[in-house]
């Protein structure tokens, strides 16, 4: 028996990411919460309104500059669930591009901790047992796709192509929809579809005056453009084949290739770690955690990364144990991204405990401007060292 598909499936397919986007920052927009005095707010009562309800933002009080009719507050809470509420500033323009580089250097702090040997452990355990089995996984899988009629070809078609050099560097700004079906599910972890995921929330957060949705759209930047930058650097240490240009079993490992010989011929060194996966990690997380209370975006999105993961394997772009660090470290730069653009607000002291309300947190410095000095002495040599500490 042999199954064909058309190409209708695949642009419905295609479009499952953007609906996962499109329906988490349309949040339902209940009533405002306002400040009951000049700098206190009345907490809501979470506890008979339906879940999708309780994402409703409250002005925080206290404000950078007076708001005009009309504007978009600097500062707004979201209660995402009973007790669970989540401040949100509103991002500057392009702020997140500096951001960059402080989450590059908090995530060895974040991660390389002794709490986390046993996710340590199981990445390279599972890397390790998926490498010993890289040939059979691929061979199964284009069987597999061969036996329902899905061609591996990766077909892509570009609808504009601007030719770009910088130096003797070809960086051209092209774009490309895919030509079948396969081609339809590697494409969900294309840049232009994960742009697109966030350029949705920066628009809905900017027309309906959303700041969750705003730094939503800020957080994915970030983290999959750090999450790029370190995914780059480990393909271009360690060099290894993709499939379908593999001269040995499981592909050869060129170490540190040649900066000129790389560019040349990228896919012969950069099929480790994913980059694919890594940033469709990064995008599922980030959304994730900014709605909690859509509980299908995980489900979905993950759904849609086992779709990936297997046209990956199908048209010979990736092997198996290229997969879990990839995922891994989009994880880990969604997650840092989203520490740093939210701040959970503590419970307010109610009457009986003699509190005031909640109260606005300091707004505070951007990274750049919080350096840290001590003292150092290193035998005859004393001095001072400049640091930044991760909030």
């Amino acid at each position: 028996m042999k199954f064909t598909f058309s190409r209708h499936p695949g642009r419905w397919l295609l479009g499952a990411f953007w609906a996962l986007a499109l329906s988490a920052s349309a949040a339902p927009r209940p009533a405002v919460y306002y400040p009951a005095d000049s700098g206190q707010v009345a907490a809501p009562d979470t506890t008979s309104r339906p879940a999708a309800d309780l994402a409703a933002p409250a002005d925080s009080g206290k404000l950078k500059v007076k708001i005009k009719p009309g504007h978009r507050p600097w500062r707004t809470d979201y209660t995402v669930a009973p007790g669970v509420t989540y401040h949100y500033e509103r991002p500057g323009q392009l702020r997140w591009l500096l951001h960059i580089p402080r989450d590059i250097v908090q995530f060895p702090g974040t991660y390389f901790k002794r709490d986390n040997v046993p996710a340590f452990v199981g990445i390279a355990l599972s890397s390790l047992a998926l490498y010993a089995a890289d040939d059979q996984i691929i061979n199964g899988a284009q069987r597999f796709g061969r036996y329902v009629g899905l061609d591996k070809a990766d077909i892509q078609n570009n609808l504009f192509y601007i030719p770009i050099r910088l130096g003797s560097t070809k960086v051209p700004l092209e774009l490309k929809v895919p030509g079948n079906l396969n081609s339809t599910f590697y494409y969900l972890g294309d840049g232009w579809t994960h742009l697109t995921i966030a350029t949705s929330f920066l628009a809905y957060g900017i027309i309906k005056k959303d700041n969750r949705a705003s730094q939503t759209a800020s957080q994915l930047g970030e983290a999959i453009l750090s999450t790029g930058v370190v995914v780059q650097a480990l393909k271009r240490t360690t060099g290894r084949q993709s499939p379908f240009r593999s001269t040995q079993d499981r592909g050869r490992w060129f170490l540190l290739p040649a900066y000129k010989s790389y560019q040349n011929n990228v896919s012969n060194y950069d099929a480790f770690p994913t980059g694919h996966l890594a940033t469709a990690m990064a995008t599922v997380t980030v959304i994730a955690e900014n709605y909690p209370e859509y509980k299908f975006i995980r489900p979905v999105g993950y759904s849609l990364m086992g779709v990936l993961g297997y046209a990956m394997l199908n048209n010979g772009v990736h092997w198996a144990s290229d997969y879990p660090l990839g995922i891994a470290i989009g994880y880990g730069f969604a997650k840092i991204a989203v520490r740093n653009g939210r701040t959970r607000v503590p419970e307010p002291a109610g009457p009986s405990a003699g509190g005031t309300g909640w109260q606005a947190p300091a707004h505070p410095k951007p990274w750049y401007r919080q350096p840290q000095l001590s003292p150092y002495t290193l035998g005859p040599f004393r001095g001072l060292s400049v640091s930044w500490l991760p909030r």
